[in-house]
């Protein structure tokens, strides 16, 4: 019990920091949205940025945090700190080489990149060469954003959660300070400006994340030597830990690079319909870094310590008192999203040059992409069980597969449905739905770890709770607020849910509620 009390405090650091990136995030999405709106300087910008910002999923959040982290728990257990830290430093020089590299390639071949992931954009030659300059301004960034995601995984492996997390809050403030610098300078600079600035940014992020590893005792340095990796025994197992979750998170980032492709087609999927999926995306990404992320995060190296002591009992333990989490927060997040959807969209981002196409767009999208709330961070948690059991071939298996109803869904929607934005959303929805039900079969299988008394028990109840604390919401915001929506009539609809809701899991008989109350009160 201790420590999942431990994977919950560590959660909550990292919830602590996450929010304040978060926030200024969305005030960094604020501002590009007031200047930008959903028009073709966006669109070019985000297509530009999705290219290189993909790395920050495979070599953090994604195939190297899953990778990395247990192998060097596994060090720090089983081996010297010197061990530890040859390890740290032949990846470093690893992960440094091949992203320069990368990046290198993505600026001479920017122009067939763009013409491959927006095809859309070749109506628009002004577009298209806007889009083909933001890339090769970017391309640096791919090198900034997986040194930056490497730290965060040597952080994590020693327990370290709040620093690496607030390092996306740097990168956030230092955007917003050089948005308000040139906010005023009106013309066509404007977004190549941006583009700079996400550079500048870069470099904070991973400059603050040095001072808390030198204190933690680790030292980074180019180790050419790396080069022969085959020698390191840590560097060869992370390798074959990380090739099949790196096929498994380019397939993500294919189900990311198909909704780019359908959407970049203005006739099928309607004008402004990639920028709108990406300030859709930002709010549903608020409450899956905060508690998704944040809880995955904090699990995996306790799962990692029990795979490594085969424990099985002890893992589906953990993933149990995961998955409850999960519903009990996740649900009504999801149904106070769908029920909220166009007062969130108006209050977050109406403004400037996002006016009411934009979001009506936006609001459309992020609906459909709500559906899908529950099964992206069930996804994670499922995924993170077999990163701790050094198997990161099964999750490729289940990616495979959702990617494929992925694009089967799509073409539906687009192309016979008619849905066009509604579409994408949606079928991004389904398929991490199909992609969780494949990985708990996979889990089942493996551990013998049912989730049905689960959902006998506590979903049930909680859907409830959660029906009735979105409608006491929308009471309280359509006749005491007259429905403005404003960010301050909208935080105080949800003070009032928060209430309502934890009062009906307790009338409801939740019990839940009651033991992790009690546990998180414990001393020990």
């Amino acid at each position: 019990m201790s420590e999942h009390k431990t994977i919950f405090k560590s959660a909550a650091a990292i919830s602590t920091m996450t929010v304040i990136s978060r926030v200024t995030g969305f005030v960094r999405d604020v501002l590009i949205a007031g200047v930008f709106g959903t028009g073709p300087a966006a669109q070019a910008f985000f297509v530009a940025f999705r290219i290189p910002n993909m790395f920050r999923d495979i070599l953090g959040e994604g195939a190297g945090n899953a990778a990395f982290v247990p192998v060097f728990c596994e060090y720090l257990v089983a081996r010297t700190r010197q061990q530890f830290q040859r390890l740290v430093n032949s990846l470093f020089t690893l992960v440094f080489s091949i992203s320069l590299v990368i990046a290198v390639l993505g600026i001479v071949l920017a122009s067939p990149l763009i013409r491959l992931v927006a095809p859309g954009f070749a109506a628009d030659p002004a577009k298209l060469h806007l889009a083909i300059r933001l890339t090769q301004i970017l391309f640096p960034y791919l090198v900034l954003v997986a040194v930056s995601a490497y730290l965060m995984s040597v952080a994590n492996a020693l327990k370290s959660f709040a620093v690496p997390a607030a390092s996306s809050a740097v990168f956030n403030c230092v955007m917003i300070g050089c948005l308000a610098l040139f906010i005023r300078h009106d013309g066509p600079s404007q977004i190549y400006l941006l583009a700079v600035a996400t550079l500048f940014a870069g470099v904070a992020q991973v400059a603050m994340q040095m001072p808390s590893l030198v204190r933690h005792g680790v030292s980074l340095c180019w180790q050419p030597e790396a080069a022969r990796f085959w020698k390191e025994e840590g560097v060869v197992k992370v390798g074959r830990l990380i090739v099949p979750r790196l096929v498994g998170t380019s397939i993500y980032q294919m189900n990311i690079f198909v909704d780019t492709i359908f959407a970049s087609l203005s006739v099928y999927a309607g004008e402004g319909a990639i920028a709108a999926i990406y300030y859709a995306n930002r709010i549903i990404q608020f409450p899956f870094a905060i508690f998704g992320v944040a809880v995955s995060n904090a699990a995996l190296p306790q799962m990692s310590s029990h795979a490594a002591r085969k424990d099985v009992a002890a893992m589906n333990q953990t993933l149990d008192v995961c998955l409850k989490s999960l519903i009990l927060a996740m649900l009504p997040v999801a149904i106070g999203v769908l029920v909220f959807a166009g007062p969130l969209v108006t209050a977050v981002f109406e403004r400037g040059s996002f006016g009411a196409y934009s979001v009506s767009i936006t609001t459309t999208a992020l609906f459909f992409y709500s559906l899908g709330l529950v099964s992206y961070v069930g996804v994670r948690f499922l995924s993170h069980f077999f990163y701790a059991l050094q198997d990161t071939l099964t999750p490729v298996k289940t990616s495979g597969a959702a990617l494929v109803s992925n694009v089967v869904l799509n073409a539906l929607f687009i192309f016979v449905f008619g849905m066009k934005i509604a579409g994408l959303a949606l079928a991004s929805s389904l398929s991490a739905s199909l992609n969780f039900y494949l990985l708990y079969r996979h889990v089942r299988r493996r551990t013998g770890y049912r989730i049905r008394p689960l959902l006998e028990g506590l979903f049930v109840r909680v859907l409830a709770a959660s029906a009735g604390c979105a409608g006491a919401a929308f009471f309280i915001w359509q006749n005491v607020f007259a429905s403005r929506a404003t960010l301050l009539s909208l935080c105080a609809a949800v003070l009032v849910a928060c209430v309502v809701y934890a009062g009906l899991l307790w009338v409801l008989g939740v019990g839940e509620l009651k033991r992790l109350a009690a546990w998180l009160i414990r001393k020990k």
